[in-house]
C-alpha cells in the first residue's frame, strides 16, 4: 500500500512488534508525517472450540502428516485443530494469518521448519513471540499466491464455511445478499495445496444451523438461497468435513459428489436432500 500512496503517515508506536520479513519497512525518507502514540495492539482471543468443531478435528487429525506444511484459519474449529497437533513433528507454517495455536505448536517443538505469514492476530503473548523474529511476514501478494503455496510438499489447507451445495459449491462469506465476512484468502490455499505434492484442502462447516425461530435447517442443501456467494468452485474442492464425515469431492462426478454429500449431511436431512437430488436429476433413483 505504501509503494501506492501519494502521501504516508506513520503512527510510531513502542508497543507495535518489530516483525522479520520481507517487504516490512519503509524508509523515513519516503513519510510524509509522522505521529507518535503508545498504544497496545487489540487482542483477539479466540473462541473455544464446540463439541462440532472437536468431532471435526477428529477426522482430520489423522490425516495430518508429520512433515506437514499448515494453514488454518479463525476460530474454534482452527484451534481445536490446531492444539490437536501437539505429537507431531517437523511441521512448518504457510499461513495467511499466524495465530496462538501455530506459536503453542512451535514453543512445543512440533513446528520446526519454516514459518511465514502475512499477518498476525491473537493474545499479546502471540505478539511477543513474533517481536523475538520467530515468524517470518510477507506481502499477502507472495504468501496467498497458488504457485509459491503449492511449493511446499504436504500443504495441509485448513478453513471453514457457511454452506455447500450438493454439487460441492462452497459459500464462506455471505447469507443471501448479505456479506457476512470477506473473501480473505480461501480459495488461494486451495488452489496451493492441490499443486503441493501430498497436499490437502478442507473445508468445514457443521452439519444444521438453528433460526431466531429454533427451526433447525441443513447447511448443506440442493441449490443456494438468493444472493448467496459462492467463495470456492465445485471444480476446485478437496475434502468438506462435517461432524458426520468427510466428503471427498476431488476429481469426482456429480452423481459421486451429491452421494459423498448426503452423507456427511444430518441424518434428520438425508432422506429430503437424496429426493431433492432426484427430482433436479443430479442422481438416480
Amino acid at each position: 500500500m505504501a509503494q501506492k500512496a501519494d502521501k504516508i503517515i506513520l503512527q510510531i508506536n513502542r508497543k507495535q512488534p518489530r516483525a522479520h520479513g520481507y517487504h516490512n519497512r519503509i524508509h523515513i525518507r519516503d513519510v510524509t508525517w509522522l505521529t507518535e502514540c503508545d498504544q497496545p495492539l487489540p487482542e483477539y482471543l479466540q473462541p473455544e472450540s464446540s463439541e462440532v468443531d472437536r468431532k471435526i478435528s477428529e477426522l482430520i487429525l489423522p490425516m495430518i502428516p508429520d512433515g506437514a506444511t499448515l494453514q488454518l484459519g479463525l476460530g474454534g474449529l482452527s484451534n481445536a485443530i490446531g492444539y490437536g497437533l501437539k505429537d507431531r513433528r517437523n511441521l512448518s507454517i504457510h499461513t495467511e494469518m499466524y495465530s496462538d495455536s501455530m506459536m503453542y505448536l512451535a514453543k512445543l517443538g512440533a513446528i520446526s521448519g519454516k514459518q511465514v505469514a502475512g499477518f498476525a492476530q491473537g493474545s499479546q503473548a502471540l505478539y511477543d513471540y513474533i517481536s523475538e523474529g520467530h515468524v517470518e511476514f510477507m506481502p499477502l501478494s507472495i504468501v496467498n499466491d497458488p504457485v509459491e503455496i503449492g511449493k511446499n510438499d504436504n500443504m495441509i489447507s485448513i478453513n471453514a464455511c457457511i454452506m455447500a451445495d450438493l454439487t460441492g459449491q462452497v459459500c464462506s462469506e455471505s447469507i443471501g445478499f448479505r456479506q457476512y465476512s470477506g473473501t480473505g484468502g480461501q480459495l488461494d490455499f486451495v488452489r496451493g495445496a492441490a499443486m503441493s505434492k501430498g497436499g490437502k484442502s478442507f473445508l468445514c462447516l457443521s452439519s444444521t444451523r438453528t433460526d431466531k425461530q429454533g427451526k433447525r435447517h441443513s447447511k448443506i442443501t440442493v441449490d443456494f438461497p438468493k444472493g448467496a456467494v459462492v467463495t470456492t468452485p465445485r471444480s476446485d474442492v478437496m475434502y468438506i468435513v462435517t461432524e458426520y464425515g468427510i466428503a471427498d469431492l476431488y476429481l469426482r462426478s456429480i452423481e459421486d459428489r451429491v452421494h459423498a454429500m448426503i452423507s456427511i449431511a444430518h441424518p434428520d436431512f438425508r432422506k429430503e436432500l437424496h429426493e431433492q437430488a432426484v427430482q433436479n436429476g443430479l442422481i438416480r433413483d
